[in-house]
């Protein structure tokens, strides 16, 4: 029984996808604009869950919390990720120096 409450104990974050090839060659300077708002929104949702309460508890019972150290740092290295493939399609698409015109 111990180990039904433990496998549910992990929290889990999800994960950002990598930016596709049509991505990268379509987006605009807006859409990827949006793209780093929802990131770090996601981020944001991430810390806020990663705080201790119950499920902390069972899964320190279980693994001693290595699984939720594991899930946050998993979902953070996907935030990563697709923040670096943003910030390089906007460099490639001079976003920033259009926004300073604008």
């Amino acid at each position: 029984m111990a180990f039904g409450l433990t496998g549910c104990s992990t929290k889990n974050y999800g994960r950002q996808g990598e930016l596709t090839q049509y991505e990268k060659e379509t987006m605009t300077c807006r859409e990827i604009a949006l793209e780093h708002a929802k990131v770090k929104g996601f981020i944001k949702h991430v810390e806020k869950e990663s705080q201790f309460d119950g499920r902390s508890v069972l899964s320190f019972l279980g693994d001693f919390g290595v699984g939720n150290v594991i899930e946050k740092s998993e979902a953070l290295k996907s935030t990563s990720r697709r923040l670096d493939q943003l910030n390089e399609a906007e460099r490639l698409k001079n976003c920033r120096n259009d926004a300073a015109t604008n």
